[in-house]
């Protein structure tokens, strides 16, 4: 027999030049990213390729397999916050006894974690206490006989409520009013005076505990140089996200709050407040100065999300990053397998590589459900628990 090469193809004579090429088909698996669902790993897409002609045989059993277990799948979505205690409230030096107004010098300072109830001393200024009390209403002016107001009112409900009596709680500061505040200035250490000055007190919505402390022993300061901060009790979590999350993470939402060693700890988001981003007030701010760039948007926005624990952990942990955790799905008692093993066919739709006993492989359509840390719910009528599916791999 005779071959010759000619024209780029092998001849020879007693081929039969009309026989049609065999068709083959293969199998394809391409690893993809997340499909869409927090949580997810990767997923196998299955096509198919067809030179044209006669269907392939049976293609080979897949080199990685995995079972098809029955039980409870659950997802979850996950932010980065900093454990602390919350917003804090920064204490400002107000004019002390001076006629000038000029400030003074810190002589005293609570310590960091110092509880602050009513009555509690802040800090001293040219040795003049500074006291916490309640109420909501800023100290604005000096107090004294014959003013009247709703902050005349507030100051009296704390003389009462720290014991001192003789006087009728009311918005008129009277003589009664001033004999008690003189008994509570001889129990501070201060003078006499019977008036309460801007700098004496400072009010504080409610009490907690202290927190950085700005102002050392020593250290001079004007009206309004920070001191100190005034934060809440509990530990709490804070943290930032996308306005599109605040619905997730709504007032009352339980949440689970991951520390840095890996121990979790219950907690339950307390406050949501829309802030602008910092970018975003950047942006607003060169707007603002005639820069032409835009002022920021609704997007440029993030929700500010506070979630306090259930129970206290180690005070140590504060500052410390921890991821909060909530759970957004789940599926009890279903079909569940790796999502490397789902596949989407050419024609549409999802399937998985059923490996017989004998090592034959065929594709059944299944829909693909929940998906959750790389694994997914399947559902369809030619699967079942214990069958062996390919995943990807091959």
């Amino acid at each position: 027999m005779t071959t010759t090469l000619e024209d780029g193809r092998l001849d020879d004579p007693d081929a039969d030049l009309d026989r049609p090429r065999r068709s083959r088909t293969r199998l394809l698996w391409l690893t993809l990213g997340v499909i869409g669902v927090a949580g997810a790993g990767g997923a196998a897409w299955y096509l198919t390729q067809e030179d044209g002609g006669e269907p392939a045989p049976q293609s080979a059993a897949p080199v990685a397999t995995a079972t098809v277990t029955r039980e409870t799948i659950a997802s979850s979505e996950t932010w980065t916050g900093t454990l602390g205690h919350g917003e804090a409230l920064t204490v400002q030096a107000a004019q002390a006894g001076d006629p000038a107004g000029q400030g003074g010098t810190v002589t005293r300072v609570a310590a960091a974690d110092t509880e602050v109830t009513r009555g509690t001393e802040l800090y001293r200024l040219d040795e003049r206490p500074v006291t916490a009390l309640l109420g909501v209403i800023p100290m604005y002016r000096d107090l004294g006989s014959g003013d009247y107001g709703v902050d005349v009112e507030q100051l009296e409900a704390n003389l009462v409520a720290l014991g001192y009596t003789g006087f009728t709680a009311d918005d008129e500061y009277t003589y009664n009013t001033a004999e008690a505040v003189e008994e509570w200035q001889e129990d501070l250490g201060r003078d006499e005076t019977g008036t309460v000055g801007r700098g004496d007190v400072v009010f504080l919505p409610e009490g907690g505990r202290v927190g950085t402390v700005h102002a050392d022993v020593g250290t001079p300061v004007t009206p309004g140089t920070p001191v100190l901060d005034v934060t809440g009790t509990d530990q709490v979590a804070t943290l930032e996200v996308d306005v599109a999350d605040r619905d997730l993470l709504a007032v009352g939402a339980a949440v689970t709050v991951v520390l840095p060693d890996g121990a979790e700890a219950a907690g339950t988001v307390t406050a949501s407040t829309v802030v602008e981003a910092p970018s975003a007030a950047g942006a607003s701010a060169a707007a603002g100065a005639g820069s032409g760039e835009e002022a920021a948007s609704a997007e440029d926005a993030v929700v500010e999300i506070e979630v306090a624990l259930a129970a206290p952990v180690d005070a140590a942990l504060a500052g410390s990053p921890v991821d909060v955790v909530l759970p957004v799905g789940e599926r009890v008692d279903v079909l569940v397998v790796p999502v490397t093993a789902l596949l989407a066919t050419a024609g549409g739709g999802y399937g998985l590589e059923l490996v017989g006993d004998d090592g034959a492989t065929s594709v059944v359509p299944v829909e693909p459900g929940l998906f959750a840390d790389g694994r997914v719910e399947v559902t369809g009528d030619g699967i079942a628990e214990g069958d062996v599916v390919g995943v990807a791999g091959r």
